[in-house]
Parts: structure tokens; C-alpha cells; sequence
């Protein structure tokens, strides 16, 4: 099923054996049995080999098929949407992973396995996802098992157009249900009077194991933000990265491969072949331990033994239908429109992570802040998506669990960003006919831009924060080189720390609109001055 209408394609010949087979699938691990209670090497390969012959579309001669909009920015356009049983994604995999493609559509998976034919991360996954296939009890004995939704977002709308519903509709902030984590700041205290995210998905990291946080998965129904580029997966072809050390985004593209399958399958454009965002992938699931925001505990990938396979399929509506989808992890993925928003020399890193660059408080021009707004809505709004697939989100999902989005890798404002965030939530939240809760977790040392995130705290709580953001290991950061410190990571600048707080903020303006305290941010922070935070500035005569 898809809109827009499908083109079917055929795969090249693929001729291999069972020991060629058996040789790829353990060519990325060092282990003689990589995975363990999904069956031997031997086993999968077993499986693989018939199963590389069959025709999962229907028709003749291995075909695939794709959608082919009349636009070419990726094969979903704007506002379309494919769903493929997971049969057939696990045949997409295995044919892509033994090097078929076809001809006439030069996928970005094809150029993914081709960029990464042996080695790596990429490897460890797609070999995991495929020895899921042979051992999932639903597609044994030719069954096609539950399908996987991929639903990109329609054009975006104006700013005006948000604008005049939060006016015409005058939203209160409380519609977004927020809600906050704690993860790993050490002050708790900071959010007295927030509520917080339930003890089943807040759970703060230790020393030497992660905890639970929107990364990890610990609330069913959960959906995790992946804070992508323009398109998902991040600068994998740029930096011909084959594995860990990106950012949370090319960290998840890992720890997801079906996500990373269908949306590399669905783009053959553009230097970077990747599905463009905002988009959601319903059905997909995290197939290992270890991945949470600080990216501390996230090598070596270790599967997670509770992966589950036929545990947690759940009848949902599609397109006026009955299906099994997977309810484990919905997928959104989605960007700030701040990308390369400043020219980033040394000086201006160091003054964006202090929350002390001008461009970052921009009101008016081509990044300011009511385009971040605007972005969160559009991406989160249900009506962004196709009718077709409204129920299905509407089922699958239960809240939403971000980190620090616009204050990662596009340097913005944490202040700003966490005030965009809410805005653009209670705004989205009421399209969705039900209560959408807004999950936000606070970091001492998220993976991308380390520290920053302190600076939602108030000032005691701020410093302990900053305090807790030792390097620990190098690879759990990925930043360009003069965006460090004197050669470390963190934020080390206490004396930025403000005396106003998230719970500050909430106290004052839980109970306003989303227009009254849009047009006071614009306001009073266009006029403040540098050398105050965000916080304070709004919160000065309070």
C-alpha cells in the first residue's frame, strides 16, 4: 500500500551460496555465534538461501516495489506514505546486503551497503535484523507478518498559518503535557512543581550502564525523537561513517536498521541518498542494549535480549483496514530549521554553546525562532500526515520523548529550544483528538553539544550540573574540533548559569497561551540584553 502509486522494479541476478552467505553474515563480528538466541550463523544462512530466490511482491521475476511521486526530492514527496510487510523489508535487506540493487533506482541503502561491504556497525545490524527474519515465528512458513509504516509530513505551512491558530484557537500551554526526566544532572530539585515523566522511562544513568531515557525505550508507546538532519541518518556519506561515533542521529540509524533500511531504500537523489524529513516509521524496533542520550554505553552493540518478534504486534487501523504492526518503538524523525544558521569558527562555537551568540536569538530573519516553532508543529501536527494513516499514529503512540532538539549539533539556544519545543507541542498536541504528552529529558552531557543543556537549570542546580559533564569515553561526543574546549568536551563556563530555571518558566506561563507567551518571548527577548539568559530576560520583572 502506498501514496503515491507504486513502480514495480527488479532485482539484478544474485547467485550465492550458503557458505558465501555464512561468510557475509560473520564477516563485521569477532564472535564464532554473533547472535545468540536468534539461531547459528549457519542456521540464518540456511534460511537465507531459499529465501534470496523468492518473490514477496507478488508477480514474476523478483520484483520490488517502490513509490514513484511526480516530484524527485525522495519517493515519498511531500505527505505520502508506503507500508511493506516485514517479510518483504527483510527481503529488501537481504537482497541489498549480498550486493543485488536495480536498475533504473540507485537507492541510498545500495550505496550504504556498498560504502560499508564487510565491516562495521551497519554490517552488525543488518546481519542482526536478518537473522530476526529467519528466527520470527511471523513469517514462518511463507507468512508476510506485520507491516511497517513510513509517513512523511505534507509541505510545511506558513509561520502566519501557526501563528493564527494558536490565536484563533487561543491553545493553552498546558495541552502539551509536559513532562521532564531528570537523567543525569544530579538536580532533581531544579523541577519542583514539573511534572515528571513516569519511573518506568526516567530512570537516571550509572556510572559504568545507562539508565532508561527516550533512547533506551521504557515507556510502552513512547515515540523516540530522532533530531535528524534534512533528511534521517545525519552525514553518514560525508563522512563515509560505517558505524558508531556520529550523533544521537547516525547513533539510532544503527541501533534501528529496519528505520535505516526504508528510509535509504526510498531516496536514490541528492548527494546524501536519505529519505527527507519530518517523517514517522511505525513498526520498527531497537534491536540492542545500550544507546541512550549521553552515548556513553552504546559500544560494543550488544543485542538486547527482550528484542521482541511477535510479542508486541497489536491490530491497528490503516487505511480502513486491519494490520499487525509492531507497538514497541514509534520512530519520528525531524529537524530545527537552524542548520549552518552561523559560520562556525572557534569564537562562535564557543559563545553558541554558551548560549551567548546573537544569531541564536534571531526574531525576525531566516532562523529565528518562530520558524522553530513552526518546525516542531509541523513535524508533530497529525494533520501534517496522511488521513490514511492518522489512526494508526493515533493508536501507536502515547507520548513523545525528545532531548535538547535545536541546541545539539545546530548550536542553538537551550533556553530557546526547550521554549520552542513546548510552544510547537501544545500546538500539535491539540490536533491529535487526544492527550499527547511532551516526555523532555535533561542531560549533563548529551551526546551532541555536551553542557549546554545545563542551562535550563537555575543557577546552584546549573553549576552541579556542569560539574557532572566529565569526558568519559571520547567517543561519546562527535563535534567539530574547535568546538571544544581546551581539547574537552564539556561546557565548562559556570559563571553563564542564570537564575531562572525550567520550573521557573513553568510557574509563570503553564497556565497562558501559546500566542500570549509567543509574542512575549519575541518581544522582550529581541530587546534584552547578551549578557542575560533567555529565562531571566522573560522572567526579570516576575
Amino acid at each position: 500500500m502506498t501514496r503515491p502509486e507504486s513502480k514495480p522494479l527488479f532485482w539484478t541476478e544474485l547467485e550465492v551460496s550458503e557458505s558465501e552467505i555464512e561468510a557475509k553474515l560473520r564477516a563485521a563480528f569477532e564472535e564464532e555465534e554473533p547472535f545468540k538466541q536468534l539461531g547459528s550463523v549457519k542456521s540464518v544462512a540456511s534460511w537465507l538461501k531459499p529465501f534470496l530466490a523468492e518473490e514477496v511482491f507478488g508477480g514474476e521475476g523478483r520484483q520490488v516495489l517502490i513509490p514513484w511521486p511526480e516530484e524527485d526530492d525522495d519517493q515519498l514527496g511531500h505527505g505520502g506514505w508506503v507500508a511493506y510487510s516485514r517479510r518483504q523489508v527483510c527481503h529488501i535487506t537481504a537482497m541489498s546486503f549480498f550486493g543485488a540493487t536495480t536498475p533504473g533506482f540507485d537507492a541510498g541503502l545500495f550505496r550504504l551497503m556498498k560504502m560499508c561491504p564487510s565491516e562495521g556497525d551497519f554490517r552488525k545490524a543488518f546481519s542482526t535484523l536478518l537473522a530476526a527474519c529467519a528466527a520470527d515465528p511471523s513469517l514462518a512458513e511463507g507468512q508476510q507478518g506485520p507491516l511497517l509504516v513510513v509517513s512523511k509530513a505534507k509541505r510545511a505551512p506558513s509561520v502566519e498559518e501557526v501563528w493564527q491558530k494558536a490565536q484563533a484557537e487561543n491553545v493553552g500551554l498546558g495541552s502539551a503535557g509536559l513532562r521532564v526526566c531528570d537523567y543525569d544532572t544530579g538536580a532533581s530539585d531544579a523541577f519542583e512543581g514539573v511534572d515528571a515523566v513516569p519511573r518506568k522511562g526516567c530512570e537516571q544513568r550509572l556510572e559504568k550502564a545507562a539508565g532508561v531515557d527516550f533512547m533506551t525505550g521504557g515507556l510502552p508507546g513512547q515515540a523516540t525523537q530522532d533530531i535528524s538532519a534534512s533528511w534521517f541518518g545525519g552525514y553518514l556519506f560525508y563522512a563515509k561513517a560505517c558505524g558508531l561515533g556520529g550523533g544521537q542521529d547516525e547513533r539510532l540509524s544503527v541501533y534501528f536498521p529496519e528505520v535505516t533500511v526504508l528510509t535509504y531504500f526510498l531516496s536514490q537523489h541528492w548527494e546524501f541518498p536519505q529519505l527527507r524529513q519530518p517523517a514517522w516509521i511505525l513498526g520498527a524496533r531497537n534491536f540492542f542494549k545500550g544507546l541512550d542520550g549521553t552515548a556513553r554505553f552504546d559500544g560494543p552493540m550488544a543485542l538486547d535480549p527482550e528484542l521482541p518478534l511477535a510479542g508486541d504486534l497489536v491490530d491497528v487501523e490503516l487505511a480502513g483496514k486491519i494490520y499487525k504492526i509492531s507497538s514497541s518503538r514509534p520512530f519520528v524523525f525531524f529537524m530545527s530549521e537552524s542548520q549552518a544558521f552561523f559560520e562556525e569558527t572557534q569564537v562562535n562555537l564557543h559563545l553558541a554553546r554558551r548560549n551567548r551568540l546573537p544569531a541564536q536569538r534571531d526574531m525576525e530573519g531566516k532562523w529565528a525562532f518562530e520558524k522553530q516553532v513552526r518546525a516542531w508543529y509541523r513535524s508533530m501536527a497529525l494533520t501534517s500526515y496522511d488521513q490514511a494513516v492518522q489512526p494508526a499514529l493515533k493508536q501507536l503512540v502515547s507520548s513523545l520523548g525528545a532531548g535538547p532538539w535545536l541546541a545539539g549539533l545546530w548550536w542553538g539556544d537551550s533556553q530557546l529550544g526547550f521554549l520552542a519545543v513546548w510552544l510547537g507541542q501544545a500546538l500539535a498536541a491539540s490536533t491529535w483528538g487526544q492527550e499527547l504528552p511532551l516526555d523532555y529529558y535533561v542531560y549533563a552531557d548529551f551526546t551532541e553539544n555536551p553542557g549546554n543543556q545545563c542551562y535550563v537549570l537555575p543557577e546552584g542546580a546549573c553549576k552541579t550540573c556542569l560539574e557532572r559533564c566529565p569526558p568519559f569515553p571520547d567517543s561519546a561526543y562527535w563535534m567539530p574540533d574547535n568546538a571544544y574546549f581546551e581539547g574537552k568536551p564539556c561546557v565548562p563556563d559556570s559563571s553563564v548559569c542564570g537564575a531562572k530555571g525550567i520550573s521557573d518558566i513553568v510557574a509563570a506561563y503553564g497556565s497562558k497561551s501559546v500566542a500570549e507567551v509567543w509574542k512575549e518571548i519575541q518581544t522582550k527577548v529581541a530587546e534584552g540584553p547578551m549578557s542575560a539568559n533567555v529565562f531571566d530576560i522573560l522572567l526579570a520583572s516576575a
